[in-house]
């Protein structure tokens, strides 16, 4: 008798752990490829695994320039992942699929912890579609080495920011040294040229969403600044319209700025570099302003463990699981969220500048990024900033071409939301 309850106690107990393996859900995840940061991030997701054994995780990697390929070709199967990662640009293409946090938690607390400035991001209008897990801003960068030589100091305070002009004007004096050959290493991005767009208090869509490039005047002068420092040769062709990596040039030593963000700064600092750097402020145009950026993430309305993957998604959320990650990647990252001392680490010193530039800048910069349509026309839009650049057209002949551009986007989006 003994032996039979021994015998009916083990087959119970298999039965069990049976019943919890197969109880236990494994949510899909995509995650960037990304060298500084998908280790942590799937490092954070054990972690939750730890803490909750009957949560897994399936996760694949994918290069960004794919992510939208296979998003729309998942989601046009039906097959959602639970979770994945994107960036600023892409966010509010998938706001109508995305899962609303919205009915998970409390959404005027739950966006309350996150800074003015980053919220639009994440908002799409009663829904709450993603999680910031790290911020970004853009900014500006000086060898230290070439400014020294040519007399020329760089702002040290906000009361000593640059005029577009005065900027132009210090590259100019620091091109003057024969070991200076580029004046300014310009990321080829749209989003780097839109730090123009905000300078000038312009912005690409209409504040209604109806509308591409509704000031005519602040494009107009964002464009010819910049055509004026290709013109003056202070912008590489390697970089506009060559497409090179802009931090790639500036750490060979030869050029007197880089304008990109601080994203960069982990591998100038961890990789070493041959000479000394620093950052600065942006100029300022008609006002002060960078673009914000970051990446999220995000889950589907109709994905099969979407309960669970809020679950994960509001974890992630909290504060104290924001600041854990930020932290283990150094401080090279910025925080989204309000009140949230970070310890930046070496990266300190750096990221003041960047950090003065983001509390300038006005929250519609944000709203504006936001557009999918700022997304969907960005291929189009840098080909047209490029023969701008590269004086081909005018200014006010690119300011026509970028409207018909932006306008026919919106058309189309106008017409699917119909539907």
């Amino acid at each position: 008798m003994k032996r039979l309850c021994n015998a009916v106690f083990v087959t119970l107990a298999v039965c069990q752990i049976l019943l919890g393996v197969s109880s236990a859900k494994t949510l899909s995840v995509i995650l960037l490829s990304n060298a500084s940061t998908q280790n942590v991030i799937q490092g954070m997701l054990k972690e939750y695994h730890q803490q909750h054994a009957d949560i897994d995780f399936e996760i694949s990697i994918i290069p960004d320039k794919n992510l939208l390929a296979k998003l729309n070709t998942l989601v046009a199967a039906g097959q959602f992942p639970d979770i994945v990662e994107v960036t600023t640009a892409k966010i509010q293409n998938y706001a109508y699929p995305a899962l609303d946090l919205a009915k998970y938690t409390d959404r005027a607390e739950f966006l309350s912890r996150y800074l003015p400035g980053y919220q639009p991001f994440i908002v799409s209008g009663d829904k709450v579609i993603g999680v910031q897990i790290e911020a970004t801003a853009n900014g500006l960068f000086y060898n230290k080495d070439l400014f020294a030589k040519a007399g020329v100091t760089v702002p040290q305070n906000e009361n000593e920011i640059w005029t577009w002009e005065q900027f132009k004007e210090a590259v100019q004096k620091v091109m003057k040294l024969p070991e200076c050959r580029m004046g300014v290493a310009w990321d080829c991005s749209v989003q780097r040229f839109s730090n123009l767009i905000y300078q000038a208090n312009g912005r690409w869509v209409s504040a209604d969403g109806k509308t591409f490039l509704p000031d005519a005047q602040p494009a107009q002068d964002a464009l010819n600044f910049f055509r004026g420092l290709v013109a003056a040769k202070l912008i590489p062709t390697s970089s506009w319209p060559g497409r090179t990596d802009g931090g790639m040039l500036f750490k060979t030593g030869v050029a007197a700025m880089l304008w990109s963000g601080n994203w960069q700064l982990r591998g100038f600092i961890s990789g070493g570099m041959p000479f000394p750097f620093g950052t600065t402020y942006f100029p300022k145009g008609a006002i002060r302003a960078t673009c914000p950026g970051g990446e999220f993430l995000m889950g589907f309305e109709h994905s099969a463990n979407r309960d669970d993957a809020a679950q994960v998604l509001l974890w992630w959320a909290q504060p104290a699981t924001t600041k854990e990650y930020l932290e283990k990647l150094g401080g090279s990252l910025l925080t989204p969220m309000r009140n949230q001392e970070i310890n930046y680490g070496k990266y300190t010193e750096y990221l003041q500048p960047m950090l003065s530039d983001l509390a300038a800048t006005p929250t519609w910069v944000s709203e504006d990024l936001a557009r999918p349509v700022v997304n969907l026309t960005q291929d189009d839009v840098l080909d047209e900033l490029i023969l701008c650049a590269t004086g081909r057209v005018s200014a006010q002949q690119a300011v026509v071409d970028l409207r018909n551009i932006g306008t026919a986007e919106l058309d189309r989006e106008n017409q699917e939301v119909s539907k």
